[in-house]
């Protein structure tokens, strides 16, 4: 059997005055952020608030402090390459942003606060005791005046070891695995993971929030080296506290990118599933979130949950109501992402509510396929952007090889992405270029790029934020992704 093989170009970012680069860190070096409020490139100051312990409160400045100065890139094991330098995070550094605590936005946990908290011999206990403490602190801060653009969360090392699962290696503090076999109420779990619900609670106070484990205090190597560490943080801060680091250049304008995926939500009676929204991305930059319907999912009706043809037909008609509130008028494109395959009903429902776009695209992105390829003659695995295949499916490779950094920065072997096009108005190459693309999205990294599109590593980790709130609870659901983040 015969198949194509290619190599797809590297895609350009967008950074400040419109100035292209195919690396973020290159380009904010060079260029400065992009910004989103009218190319408005002037250097900015974002507010913190705190809520943490007295102790991890100073090593928070001290972090802070440090993060005014430069650090040396670190050698890529076996190349002559070195990564980019972090310049420091000030007015004055190619970064263009600083960052200010407020003192009226410090929610100190005391001593005494904590030492109560984390008496009681069992462990759930005391992550909801801890837990009760952010509560509150978080209701203080939001009587206070004004509001910070961040609230920074530094975990202090006890709370760790007092409240993670040692089931996990990572220091995680899960108050209960979910899963979809038990029928449990939603009062007798009153939270799963720790770090998911803290941003709930942010979100029911209209705060953005980002949490700073120990490791990341001390700059610890077994994580990243102190450069990427800097590099990710600021990349992260800058988009959720004033605008967009960089953006994407080479995609269609008049395109709506959508992620599909499904989330377990609780309800007081049982266990249902919901849309797990659509992750929407607009190259204006625009990066939204859409909750869909309830629907009831049995495992009996399958590992992977599906929309009927309504729910699946009401999501999209949602989308492109707001790209059409947004932009003016119709996309010409929507391209549909899902990590599982397109059942009829969400065909029919999904082509019902595109009925007038001129192109529509229904991808099924596959992650894990066991597969592995290596050049022969060479040491490094395939380049990055190598695709091959016949037809509707394709396997291409986001990871691998990075031609302009000289060397392949991954510590496992790469494994392509499966594309299989269950309708496809647009050419192959052009599906496979935009999915290329949107693996250099993800702002919570500075990173070349990731393995997955955007579209759908977003959609998934907002999904498993709202899945920390109760169907019922009447909190206001906000559609910026930087509050998820």
């Amino acid at each position: 059997m015969k198949f194509n093989c290619q190599i797809i170009k590297e895609s350009n970012l967008f950074f400040g005055n419109n100035q292209t680069s195919i690396d973020p860190k290159v380009g904010l070096m060079n260029f400065g952020p992009y910004s989103i409020i009218g190319q408005d490139t002037s250097p900015k100051t974002i507010t913190v608030g705190v809520i943490s312990t007295n102790e991890y409160f100073e090593n928070l400045k001290n972090w802070l402090e440090r993060l005014k100065y430069r650090f040396e890139g670190r050698n890529i094991p076996d190349s002559d390459v070195r990564s980019i330098d972090f310049p420091g995070l000030t007015q004055e550094s190619p970064l263009k942003f600083e960052l200010t605590i407020l003192d009226s936005a410090v929610e100190i946990i005391s001593k005494q606060e904590l030492s109560s908290a984390l008496q009681p011999d069992n462990r759930k206990e005391r992550i909801l005791r801890v837990f009760k403490i952010y509560k509150q602190k978080f209701s203080d801060m939001a009587g206070n005046h004004p509001k910070p653009d961040i609230v920074l969360l530094p975990i202090d090392e006890e709370i760790i070891d007092n409240c993670k699962d040692r089931a996990f290696k990572q220091d995680k503090i899960v108050y209960e695995k979910r899963t979809f076999k038990e029928s449990k109420k939603y009062d007798e779990v009153p939270l799963y993971d720790f770090h998911n619900a803290l941003k709930v609670l942010g979100i029911k106070h209209g705060m953005i929030t980002q949490l700073i484990r120990p490791s990341t205090l001390k700059f610890s190597e077994d994580v990243q080296d102190e450069a990427t560490i800097a590099w990710n943080f600021a990349a992260a801060i800058y988009y959720k506290g004033t605008g967009i680091p960089w953006k994407l250049a080479d995609v269609d304008d008049q395109t709506c990118y959508v992620g599909l995926s499904f989330y377990q939500e609780i309800s007081k009676e049982s266990r249902s599933m919901r849309t797990s929204m659509a992750h929407v991305y607009m190259k204006t930059g625009e990066s939204q979130i859409i909750r869909g319907n309830s629907f009831r999912w049995d495992t009996d009706q399958g590992r992977s949950p599906h929309l009927s043809e309504d729910d699946a037909s009401k999501i999209i008609s949602d989308i492109i109501a707001l790209y059409k509130r947004q932009k003016g008028k119709l996309p010409r494109r929507v391209v549909i992402h899902k990590s599982s395959h397109f059942t009829e009903s969400e065909k029919s429902g999904f082509n019902k509510a595109t009925k007038g776009i001129e192109l529509v695209d229904y991808i099924h992105i596959q992650l894990h396929l066991d597969i592995r390829s290596f050049e022969d003659g060479y040491s490094y695995p395939p380049i990055r952007g190598t695709l091959f295949g016949r037809d509707n499916f394709w396997l291409l490779y986001t990871t691998g090889y990075i031609q302009s950094l000289g060397t392949y920065p991954g510590a496992t072997i790469p494994e392509p992405l499966g594309i299989e096009i269950e309708r496809g108005d647009s050419h192959y190459l052009t599906i496979c270029k935009d999915i290329l693309a949107l693996t250099k999205l993800d702002w919570n990294t500075a990173d070349f790029c990731r393995r997955e599109p955007v579209t759908l590593s977003v959609s998934r980790k907002v999904g498993d934020i709202l899945s920390e709130i109760s169907e019922d609870d009447g909190t206001e659901i906000p559609s910026g992704y930087r509050y998820y983040m």
